[in-house]
């Protein structure tokens, strides 16, 4: 069953890309998912070599692409270059305090949600991060985001989704991975890659998550 998508692969416009660089075929290697993501809008995955002008000069460089649409229905297409890492003083209409530009900087994750104002014009929730491919910063609707019961295997607790759901870190153990061995993660939102981003990656062995497992059912029992 086709996915919808706010635009189709017929509207893309090949020949704006060929302009800066971008063989048309360029569709034909993402995956699924990325095209998908590709026609709603959200900046590529990847970085794609385009040409650019700069100081009467001709240039080639890595960006991100992108693809917008016009009120007239019609299609362009914005490209997005690796830039310095710069966090401005006001973003969308908020003010950034200094404990929020410090978190951007360091984690490159607000580690929170906060209200922005879209381009409508309408103030709504939002998860904002770094890029890590462009450094740009990146705003995410809360809406866009469903934090899941189980993951790898673990269910988690109401108050580990509500505190993934605020944009907070979260450490779950037990996780299952690929390989069928068990380990433990620190896990946040991340609105650039718009997933659950996992870091802090820590193999666990049989014995160690039996006796964490112990200690969870005794304390259960306690609290019982």
């Amino acid at each position: 069953m086709e996915q919808y998508t706010r635009m189709k692969q017929e509207d893309i416009p090949f020949e704006k890309l060929e302009k800066v660089g971008i063989n048309r075929d360029f569709v034909n290697h993402m995956e699924p998912n990325e095209l998908k993501d590709f026609l709603n809008g959200f900046r590529s995955e990847k970085l794609y070599t385009v040409n650019a002008r700069i100081d009467s000069q001709e240039y080639k460089i890595p960006a991100k692409i992108r693809l917008q649409q016009q009120d007239d229905g019609s299609v362009n297409v914005r490209i997005h270059p690796i830039q310095r890492l710069f966090v401005p003083d006001e973003y969308m209409g908020h003010k950034f305090t200094k404990q929020e530009k410090t978190a951007l900087l360091n984690d490159r994750n607000l580690g929170k949600t906060i209200e922005l104002t879209g381009r409508d014009g309408r103030k709504d929730n939002y998860y904002l991060a770094v890029d890590p491919k462009t450094n740009e910063l990146i705003s995410l609707r809360t809406r866009h985001i469903q934090v899941p019961d189980r993951i790898k295997g673990v269910s988690l607790s109401e108050e580990q989704k509500q505190k993934l759901a605020a944009g907070k870190k979260v450490t779950l153990d037990g996780m299952t991975g690929r390989n069928g061995k068990k380990f433990g993660a620190t896990l946040q939102i991340d609105a650039a890659n718009r997933n659950i981003n996992f870091s802090g990656f820590k193999q666990e062995k049989e014995k160690d998550l039996e006796q964490k497992q112990d200690k969870a059912k005794g304390a259960k029992q306690k609290i019982g």
